[in-house]
C-alpha cells in the first residue's frame, strides 16, 4: 500500500498526536495514536468524526484546539522501494529511473503497486518484475483488474 500524504494532529486538550496516513486515492491507509484520549475524546473522534477520507481532515483545521500538521505528498523514491517491496535488481538504477519521471508518472506509478500486486496474487506463477522493469516498462499503465 503507497502512503503518498501523512497529517500529524496535535491539540491542546490531549496528550500526543494522531497520525493519519492517506494513499494516492486519499482513502485511510493507516492510522495511529501516540499518546491517550478520554473515553469522552474516543467517542468524539470515533462518532462520525473519523476521516476516513483525506477530506475528513480540513474538519480538524478548523477546530481551534488542533493543528495540523502535513499533507505533502511522498514522492522519494525510498518510499516507492519500501512500497513496491521487491528489493531485488538494481536499485540504484531503479533510482535514477526515479529521478527522471515526472511527478504524475511517480505518482500513477506508486498507485499502480496495489492492482499490480493483486494482479500477481491472481497469477500465482507470474513472477513479480524487478523495480527498473516496472518503471522502464510502466506496467502501472496495464489493466491488471481485468484478467
Amino acid at each position: 500500500m503507497s502512503v503518498l500524504k501523512t497529517y500529524t494532529i496535535t491539540g491542546s486538550s490531549f496528550t500526543g498526536t494522531l497520525v493519519f496516513k492517506y494513499d494516492v486515492n486519499g482513502v485511510l491507509a493507516n492510522f495511529d495514536l501516540d499518546g491517550e484520549l478520554s473515553d469522552k475524546q474516543r467517542d468524539w473522534l470515533f462518532s462520525h468524526r473519523f476521516p476516513f477520507h483525506e477530506s475528513g481532515i480540513k474538519m480538524f483545521s478548523g477546530i481551534v484546539n488542533f493543528t495540523v500538521f502535513g499533507g505533502n505528498l511522498d514522492l522519494s523514491f525510498d518510499n516507492f522501494w519500501n512500497t513496491y517491496n521487491y528489493k531485488i535488481g538494481k536499485k540504484p538504477m531503479a533510482e535514477n529511473i526515479w529521478k527522471r519521471m515526472s511527478q504524475a508518472d511517480k505518482i500513477a506509478a506508486l498507485s499502480g503497486i496495489k492492482p499490480y500486486d493483486s494482479h500477481l496474487a491472481r497469477h500465482v506463477l507470474k513472477a513479480k518484475a524487478h523495480a527498473t522493469t516496472y518503471l522502464n516498462q510502466r506496467y502501472w499503465e496495464n489493466d491488471f483488474g481485468k484478467y
